[in-house]
């Protein structure tokens, strides 16, 4: 073999070893996540991110993963990385994302005044306190005339849904499902979906768990879709597991079991 063709071959080789390993690593990971093995795509993660530390996907994966852990500070650390790395667009919203979610589990504690021993001060007219709703009762909040409540998604990102008893499947945009690390199936065609606004395309997808307040459900069917001014919804693959019903006089929604 002459001098250029030997040439371009190693060229060829350390551009395989360099590339395709990280990619291969990433890949597996997100394997390793999708089956529920968080320890493991970690480790994968971190390996892909030792084989391209200026790639910004394996940092990101590895935050997912790291929160999920409950290793907040790692997981914030990661995606911040990620965020320097100048990544795609979807993926800095869903970094950002994770990190809101991430706050406030890493917001440092105030320190101690010394003056704990001290009563605090009196307070004129003090409101009484709010009470708290019974179990399986959650607040809801009005906006234009929808009311919203706060869900917990993976048991990591709180988001706002709009609450829609009318909602055949529950609904989540592009920007969440990234951020708990949510893939559509490649292999399977978006649906249509109609509704007041309109008909648009989104992907079906499968959510290991969605909690409101002290209720969770698993493996909640939901369409990842565009939606305006909105996280998500929460339609009736969640609210049909339940008894439900909104109290529109004291703004609360309660899930019974069925």
């Amino acid at each position: 073999m002459t001098r250029g063709p030997r040439l371009l071959a190693l060229a060829a080789l350390l551009l395989l070893c360099s590339g395709a390993g990280w990619v291969q690593l990433n890949e597996a990971g997100k394997a390793a996540y999708a089956r529920g093995d968080l320890v493991e795509a970690e480790r994968l993660f971190r390996e892909a991110m030792a084989a391209a530390p200026d790639e910004p996907m394996p940092h990101y994966h590895r935050g997912v993963a790291l929160a999920r852990l409950h290793r907040w500070g790692e997981a914030a650390a990661a995606y911040e990385r990620a965020l320097r790395l100048d990544p795609p667009a979807s993926v800095a919203a869903a970094a950002r994302e994770g990190l809101r979610a991430l706050q406030p589990m890493t917001r440092p504690r105030a320190l101690p005044s010394g003056d704990e021993g001290l009563p605090p001060p009196a307070r004129v007219n003090p409101r009484p306190p709010r009470a708290e709703p019974p179990a399986g009762s959650v607040r809801l909040r009005r906006v234009w005339g929808n009311w919203f409540v706060d869900v917990v998604i993976n048991d990591l990102q709180q988001a706002t849904f709009l609450v829609d008893t009318g909602a055949t499947a529950c609904a989540i945009t592009p920007a969440l499902a990234e951020a708990v690390g949510i893939q559509p199936d490649a292999d399977r065609a978006p649906v249509l979906v109609r509704g007041v606004a309109g008909s648009t395309y989104g992907h079906v997808v499968t959510i290991p768990t969605v909690r409101v307040g002290d209720v969770e459900a698993e493996n909640v069917r939901a369409i990842i879709m565009p939606l305006e001014g909105m996280q998500g919804i929460l339609g009736n693959t969640f609210l049909a597991r339940y008894a439900t019903t909104v109290d529109p006089t004291r703004g609360i929604l309660t899930l019974r079991p069925r």
